[in-house]
């Protein structure tokens, strides 16, 4: 079996030296020219490691590095990418060949001593194998790659660069090892991969990794009755008069105090709607950013959550795959309306179950079976963005080009919101639907007539 690799492939030059001179330039004469070339690498390691003591990490902001990780699991995958204050490149799983990728097999751990193993570890290669061959004959009969992706497993080796700045790898490696990435083996070790590279480069910051003030949960919470985890995408919560709180934050953007906003509202309510279309018409939309909506988006597909967190400015909240992970599963219309694809799929799928219940059975600590589900197992989750942050996800994924799952998603959640707040969203959709020119240039699926109908334009 491949082993997962980690590496450090490029960092900011003399890290240490920009650190040092950041922590000077709050406090030193001088421009910041002059106090860059006179920081020398010499006699710093005491000034950073006093100024990271006393919290002002924001120094360490001003050194980036770029990491490489190979044949990971794309479950460790799923982890990374929740820091958000980092940029990530993987391949596409709707356009790589993933058929020869491989699979990932951990030191799987029971928490029954009579346990067999070895015997457990060969089903589950079996499995891991039947998968992968049922993922290439699925292709092999024109099943898109995005459908037949359903079936890849979470063990799956992902290929990933990511770059961060130190304060973030700070977070990411203390979380890794000491918070609630520890309980991961996996996890744990490219953690530790990194941490040891990272210290030679910057040992100043990244000797002082401490416990986070935090307390791991370990307590594990009685499931209640059965759910559906098909029904639709439901609005939680959102501002009672979200075009108001816009048009007051553009009355006050213009010098209006509050009150006098409110007086100008309330003496003439046409002015809502003419400040909220100013808004819309601006590039720079900040009064978008005072409003805020909560969706609960339930049986989403673990392929399709990877797309939901990419997007950074957001809450979101991902229950713990360990626990709750496995509920349902996705059938796409391509498969399902193809007898031959869709026998592949549900042999595919009843291997998987089957693979589960002897982990369960012989008791596989919960952190283990993660690496038991398939992309198409869906979970529940719960999402909160400011309108600003709505008006781009829903530019991405309510486009045609968007992948099925989360374009379905992004439309429930746009009528949602036009439910609510209509004189905010009229305009929210693929860009092709207020723009009038199709963003993806030769890729464009032809389809903005049927965009802005939807639209009601």
């Amino acid at each position: 079996m491949k082993k997962a690799r980690a590496l450090i492939i490029n960092h900011t030059p003399e890290p240490e030296r920009i650190c040092a001179a950041s922590a000077r330039i709050s406090t030193k004469e001088g421009s910041a020219t002059t106090i860059y070339e006179e920081t020398r690498r010499e006699n710093i390691g005491g000034l950073i490691r006093n100024v990271m003591g006393l919290g002002h990490q924001s120094i360490a902001e001003h050194a980036v590095f770029t990491l490489a990780f190979e044949d990971v699991s794309v479950f460790f995958e799923q982890y990374l990418i929740e820091f958000r204050l980092a940029a990530y490149t993987v391949k596409s799983r709707r356009y790589v060949d993933y058929a020869g990728m491989g699979w990932l097999r951990p030191d799987f751990r029971f928490e029954k001593p009579e346990a067999d193993r070895s015997r457990f570890e060969a089903v589950y290669d079996e499995q891991m194998q039947r998968l992968f061959d049922a993922y290439a004959h699925l292709t092999s009969l024109g099943i898109p790659k995005e459908d037949a992706r359903f079936l890849l497993p979470c063990s799956f080796r992902s290929h990933i660069y990511c770059t961060m700045n130190a304060r973030e790898l700070l977070h990411f490696l203390t979380t890794s090892l000491l918070g609630r990435g520890r309980v991961y083996p996996e996890i744990r070790s490219l953690g530790e991969l990194i941490l040891n590279q990272a210290r030679a480069v910057l040992p100043d910051v990244f000797d002082g990794l401490t416990a986070p003030e935090t307390v791991l949960l370990s307590a594990r919470v009685e499931k209640g009755p059965e759910r559906d985890f098909f029904r639709k995408t439901r609005l939680i919560s959102g501002p009672e008069d979200g075009e108001k709180m816009v048009a007051l934050a553009a009355l006050m953007r213009q010098g209006v105090g509050p009150d006098g906003a409110e007086n100008l509202l309330r003496k003439d309510p046409s002015l809502k709607q003419a400040m909220v279309r100013r808004v819309l018409a601006d590039a720079r939309p900040r009064e978008l950013e005072q409003v805020n909506y909560t969706f609960h988006i339930p049986g989403i597909s673990l392929a399709s959550l990877t797309h939901m967190t990419r997007h950074r400015i957001q809450n979101l909240v991902v229950p713990d795959f360990a626990h709750y992970g496995r509920h349902g599963m996705v059938l796409p219309e391509t498969i399902n309306r193809m007898p031959e694809a869709l026998m592949i799929y549900q042999e595919a799928v009843a291997g998987s179950d089957a693979l589960w219940r002897k982990g369960q059975d012989a008791g596989l600590v919960p952190e283990d079976s993660v690496y038991l589900l398939v992309a198409g197992n869906t979970t529940d989750i719960y999402s909160t963005m400011n309108a600003r942050q709505l008006f781009h996800f829903l530019r991405l994924r309510t486009c045609f080009r968007a992948q099925w799952e989360i374009r379905e998603i992004a439309w429930e959640m746009r009528a949602l919101l036009m439910e609510r707040d209509p004189g905010l969203f009229h305009l929210a959709g693929p860009g092709c639907g207020h723009g009038g020119r199709c963003p993806e240039g030769r890729m464009s699926c032809g389809r903005m007539a049927e965009v802005r109908e939807r639209m009601g334009q």
